[in-house]
């Protein structure tokens, strides 16, 4: 008769990230330097004091880079009714028989870092030029001399011009509240992606009100280039048998609390709630098709007991793991009460669904770990372990 083995909640976590580090295959990395970053999750509510820091270097210290970004906008709105055109999560936020509509919509930009250049602005503002670091560089011969191009500074016999931020424009995101991710691909100057791996970002999720700072901050996920050139100029083939960047994971692998558990921590009065963030690895800019899939999630408690579930993912997915199955918490299979342990792993996959509408994609994500009930909420944001490569490729078109 098989034995069930029992061990600690925080043994099972070490030993659960040990083997997922172990067996996954790196090909997308948060601490490595990329052609494609990815920030999952944006977000901006200034009416509950909701902002996202946004970091982006170019960690090459002797070229300049540009890069190509895409927010994305995955609010939904109400259809009628009398709140007609305003930001929803339901049906219940558009009253007078509105609809609450899923919505997906892109906005571009460009940004040049100088070499070695770090930038960071906050996403409810954007920088315009008087707020970049180096809106305009300056003539090497002549320093007093601000230049825009070479051709400045040979009017004025002042040797060359020093690199700069010229031709950056970073918009605000485009709506208040927003919900989203951003992307930004390494181009050249005419707007082609190339294969260099220089791009480097973080996030962080800030909280300020009177009564709670909650700062939760993650590495952007890094996407890297093979140097090798095998589709239309305009089109990202992510992974496959010929590959232009490393494939997106077979699989994702969360460990984490199961859901509304008290803080085992002693002395503490919390209980904890875990969000899952997943964003499509193939995406559409060109013709605003997002990406989509079946998300199949297989749960493993302490005891190694399994139990699974499933749900359609179209765009962009932030949800608590009690809702993954159900609208109510306390009968959801990552609820703690369900499955008899504090915490457990669950480890997720995207299968294509040509019944959704949308690109067929495989998913990237994040997890934010919350800690509620107490005099303050505390947040933690973490990267995913992966595993495997996807045999199927992932597209990404730009315009």
């Amino acid at each position: 008769m098989r034995q069930v083995r029992r061990v600690g909640w925080t043994l099972a976590i070490a030993t659960g990230m040990v083997l997922g580090a172990s067996q996954a295959m790196a090909d997308i990395a948060s601490d490595k330097s990329a052609a494609i970053v990815v920030y999952p999750k944006v977000a901006v509510d200034r009416e509950e004091g909701v902002d996202t820091v946004i970091r982006l270097a170019n960690s090459n210290e002797t070229t300049p880079i540009l890069a190509h970004c895409f927010y994305v906008n995955a609010n939904s709105h109400c259809s009628g009714g009398s709140n007609d055109r305003s930001v929803c999560d339901s049906g219940a936020d558009c009253p007078g028989g509105g609809f609450c509509v899923p919505g997906w919509l892109e906005t571009d930009f460009r940004i040049k870092l100088t070499q070695g250049q770090p930038i960071q602005w906050l996403a409810s503002e954007g920088l315009a030029d008087s707020d970049l670091p180096l809106p305009r560089g300056v003539c090497t011969g002549n320093p007093f001399v601000g230049c825009g191009s070479a051709a400045d500074c040979a009017f004025f016999n002042a040797g060359s011009c020093s690199a700069s931020n010229a031709g950056t424009r970073i918009p605000p995101v485009p709506e208040d509240p927003f919900k989203g991710e951003l992307k930004c691909i390494a181009i050249d100057n005419n707007g082609v992606p190339i294969p260099r791996n220089d791009l480097k970002g973080e996030g962080i999720l800030t909280t300020s009100t009177v009564d709670n700072l909650d700062v939760a901050s993650y590495n952007a996920l890094g996407i890297q280039a093979t140097g090798a050139v095998t589709g239309a100029a305009n089109e990202l083939v992510i992974g496959g048998p010929d590959p232009e960047y490393n494939g997106c994971p077979n699989y994702l692998i969360m460990n984490h609390f199961f859901e509304d558990v008290a803080n085992p921590v002693p002395g503490t009065d919390t209980t904890i709630e875990t969000t899952l963030v997943l964003v499509p690895c193939s995406t559409d800019y060109l013709r605003q098709i997002p990406g989509a899939a079946t998300i199949q999630y297989l749960v493993f408690n302490e005891f190694e007991q399994r139990f699974s579930t499933s749900g359609p993912f179209i765009c962009y997915e932030e949800t608590r793991l009690c809702n993954l199955d159900t609208s109510d918490c306390s009968r959801s299979i990552f609820n703690a009460n369900v499955m008899g342990t504090v915490a457990g792993q669950t480890r997720l996959w995207a299968v294509r669904n040509p019944a959704l509408p949308g690109v067929p994609s495989a998913v990237l994500g994040i997890g934010i770990e919350r800690h509620v009930g107490g005099e303050y909420t505390r947040s933690a944001a973490f990267n995913l372990h992966q595993q495997g490569a996807r045999a199927d490729a992932d597209l990404i078109t730009i315009p």
